[in-house]
């Protein structure tokens, strides 16, 4: 499918919000929440007025808007990755950098959303390439290759990385075996740190920052294999000034993760994803974790199968989640904090026919 309205969309749903920018995966916070959005209640007949589109190859990844400007990585399939910036009123191009990235995969294009700030551009490309690109010059700061780099499987799926900025560094997950969770200088591509190996295998979960116990941690989730139950993830948190671990729960036992945590607050974590079991089943869980002498605690406050999100993490408003469930059947969904279904949305597809 051809991304034509990723731009339109970003700058129907982003305009709302006025003076905030969404310069990185997830949003400000990336907890995909707009602190001063001023949302319509309803929309005309025809849908909100298209303020213009720009046209895009296939892909997966989204967009970040940053002082008038939008920033999308595009891809040329079995040639380039291509960082586009676009202006944010008019949908202009004002300039782009490619580099070569030969190779293909099934669901061809990008996965991952840049990272920016008022000096630069952080990105992933689909085969491991990590830039820092300079918005004034256009051109890279620095670059490597993250799977080249610390010994990396490539996912099936291709790499889904969008960065985290936490102070003066850069934090990616190669999930390699010279790194599972890496931080460079945001400025220099120096290496700060590089955590452990993790377990499991390979997935597409981008690193999560949460302060717990005082302490800033990088919070890291790998995924369990579908065939060889002997190999299985974890999710797993590392201290974001020195890469040591912390702490690991090993009992999520997922096989396509996607969905980063939704940080809840008070040490909680929301964990859900629908590949579980073996049969894409759908599992939520929720951890506590907590400060015990020098270390941490992790306990399961509840675990459910009843509902589950896979591509996106839930959004916390107001004391409960709202995810967009899969399967047993598919619809939105809200969820208590201590696991009770609220309320479920049922989507039913028949002949291209969709009912509500």
């Amino acid at each position: 499918m051809k991304r034509f309205l990723l731009a339109t969309l970003t700058c129907s749903v982003v305009a709302v919000t006025a003076s905030a920018d969404w310069a990185q995966y997830l949003g400000p916070n990336r907890n995909a929440v707009a602190t001063d959005a001023d949302l319509a209640r309803s929309w005309p007949a025809g849908g909100p007025r298209k303020l213009w589109s720009f046209p895009l190859g296939a892909g997966h990844g989204g967009a970040s808007v940053e002082g008038g400007e939008v920033f999308v990585l595009d891809r040329i399939v079995n040639q380039s990755d291509i960082l586009r910036c676009i202006d944010f009123t008019t949908g202009q191009e004002k300039w782009n950098f490619s580099y070569q990235a030969i190779g293909r995969h099934s669901h061809p294009g990008s996965r991952s959303v840049p990272t920016v700030d008022d000096k630069h551009v952080w990105s992933v490309g689909p085969f491991g390439h990590f830039y820092c690109i300079s918005r004034k010059t256009h051109q890279p700061v620095w670059s490597t290759n993250i799977l080249d780099k610390f010994e990396a499987q490539e996912p099936r799926w291709g790499v889904a990385q969008s960065p985290l900025i936490c102070r003066d560094m850069v934090i990616v997950a190669p999930q390699g075996k010279k790194g599972g969770v890496v931080a460079f200088d945001k400025k220099t591509g120096d290496l700060r740190w590089a955590s452990r190996k993790l377990t499991g295998i390979p997935c597409y979960v981008s690193p999560t920052l949460v302060k717990i116990g005082g302490i800033d941690q990088i919070i890291m989730i790998s995924a369990s294999d579908e065939d060889d139950k002997s190999i299985q993830g974890e999710v797993v948190s590392f201290e974001s000034a020195n890469g040591q671990p912390l702490w690991a729960y090993r009992y999520f036992n997922t096989f396509v993760n996607i969905a980063p945590p939704t940080v809840i607050g008070d040490g909680r974590l929301f964990l859900t994803n629908g590949s579980y079991g073996g049969h894409f089943d759908p599992i939520s869980v929720m951890l506590r974790v907590r400060r015990k002498g020098d270390g941490f605690v992790v306990n399961e406050m509840f675990r459910t199968g009843k509902v589950a999100g896979k591509m996106h993490p839930p959004v916390l408003h107001d004391g409960y989640l709202y995810f967009n469930g899969i399967r047993k059947p598919n619809g939105m969904r809200c969820l208590s904090l201590d696991g009770k279904v609220m309320w479920r949305e049922t989507v039913i597809c028949v002949k291209k026919v969709i009912v509500l």
